[in-house]
């Protein structure tokens, strides 16, 4: 197993906050101290004259909390509802995604007399009737995706 040499420095509050108010012109009081990620952040505020009386009876200490790194929130990930939908075929796109077809799409865009116009609001009906909210990029998605479906199964 090999050695590890560890060295702990631990400074006081106390000396980082006279550092700092040295360099900086800061409001008199320390309220809060905390760890974000690898950064020490200490707020201060303005003493009003009715706190500095009660401040006097209570002292507040600033609070350290652990130095472990927050995690970061999942990201939501934007899911289309598609209950109800038949699947009418899965098919790998000219940009090399699986896709699944829907039916609702296929029977809705079969007819070739319709314009790229028209195709679009169909398509967004339909996702908007099953209560999604389509962005213009999922939209071009499924209209795309099943338009590539049916000029290959013609």
């Amino acid at each position: 197993m090999p050695e590890e040499v560890l060295t702990i420095v631990k400074i006081p509050l106390s000396e980082i906050e006279e550092s700092i108010r040295e360099k900086h012109t800061l409001p008199s009081k320390l309220t809060d101290v905390h760890i974000e990620g690898d950064n020490l952040v200490l707020s201060f505020t303005e003493e009003e004259p009715d706190t500095l009386e009660r401040e006097e009876k209570q002292p507040v200490s600033p609070i350290i909390q652990d130095s472990q790194r927050k995690r970061r929130p999942r990201k939501k990930r934007n899911r289309m509802k598609t209950r109800g939908w038949n699947v009418a075929a899965r098919i790998t796109n000219s940009r090399g995604q699986k896709c699944t077809i829907y039916k609702p799409f296929v029977d809705a865009l079969q007819d070739s007399k319709l314009s790229l116009e028209e195709q679009r609001k169909k398509v967004e009906e339909i996702i908007r009737a099953n209560r999604n909210k389509p962005s213009e990029e999922s939209i071009n998605y499924f209209l795309e995706n099943t338009l590539e479906y049916l000029r290959g199964a013609r």
